[in-house]
């Protein structure tokens, strides 16, 4: 086995991690590093270990503190990113278009055990793909015209039951458990998460996400610590919105992004903070009403 950086032998010898005390801490943790079949392989210049929770209980812990907080009763986090939008259309190569800059909100409550219930809304602002600033318009390549560029905003999200046992959509019937592609790996000092996340059932088929996500190993390590301070990138393949006009040409839109977590909405870039006070104050909170549709399966 290759040698583990000095900072990560605590937490594979069964270092404590989660939320402290009560119903929450996570206990002993069980995880091992992934060894490649052949044998011995020579020590490299860079650490790179695959990581295997034995515990799915514990895994999904790990999980929510990277992408979320792992929080006794409810809970809010705001990442922040900007990204590259590319038009993929048949028959042409795949060229960029655009820039957006946008916030996910999400906010969850942990009904019980390791169950919580999830929400959240996404707005992003287009930019100009050369300056930078602000689009009003766009010129659309494909169709020879220019269209008015609308911010996207996703607040149909029905909302998710995550366990360890997988998610479930709130609009379902309950009984299908979607279990996410996620894999923990080492890369020296860093903790990095591959996931990906699909669309709710009931939206387009042309929808998937996939994402890196990464914090400290000695941040990861630390069991105080309930919402990791996660950086993270990662790409997006969604339809061609409506305003873009593109008159039957198939194809989608993919697009690459990076991002980071942030304390709250004090924290938005003030450009980003100011537009969003003018034009969408609501989406600078969270919105917990969305915890009063009933859902049969899951309040019966």
């Amino acid at each position: 086995m290759n040698p583990l950086p000095p900072i990560s032998r605590r937490f594979f010898a069964g270092a404590a991690l989660g939320a402290a005390g009560g119903a929450m801490s996570a206990g002993p943790t069980r995880a091992t590093i992934v060894q490649p079949r052949g044998g011995q392989l020579a020590l490299s210049k860079v650490v790179s270990e695959y990581v295997r929770f034995e515990d799915e209980d514990e895994a999904f812990r790990q999980h929510l503190r990277i992408e979320r907080d792992l929080v006794e009763r409810e809970g809010t986090t705001l990442t922040w990113y900007n990204w590259i939008a590319y038009v993929i259309a048949e028959g042409r190569s795949p060229f960029p278009l655009m820039r957006y800059e946008g916030i996910e909100y999400s906010y969850f409550r942990r009904l019980r055990g390791l169950e919580y219930r999830i929400h959240a809304h996404n707005l992003s602002y287009v930019r100009d793909l050369e300056t930078g600033v602000f689009a009003e318009t766009v010129d659309n390549p494909m169709t020879g015209r220019r269209v008015k560029a609308m911010p996207t905003l996703l607040l149909n999200d029905p909302g998710t039951l995550g366990s360890p046992k997988g998610f479930r959509n709130l609009r379902s019937d309950g009984k299908t458990f979607v279990q996410p592609y996620r894999q923990f790996r080492i890369e020296d000092e860093l903790m990095k998460l591959d996931s990906v996340r699909t669309a709710p059932p009931d939206w387009p088929v042309t929808h998937i996400e996939n994402s890196c996500q990464w914090v400290r190993l000695a941040d990861f390590e630390n069991p105080a610590i309930t919402s990791l301070p996660t950086h993270f990138a990662g790409s997006y393949v969604f339809p061609f919105p409506e305003w873009l006009g593109m008159e039957g040409i198939k194809g989608h839109m993919l697009g690459f992004y990076d991002g980071r977590k942030l304390n709250g909405p004090q924290d938005l870039p003030r450009e980003f903070l100011a537009r969003t006070e003018r034009e969408h104050p609501e989406l600078l909170q969270p919105r917990w009403a969305e915890f009063d549709r009933p859902v049969a399966w899951l309040d019966g």
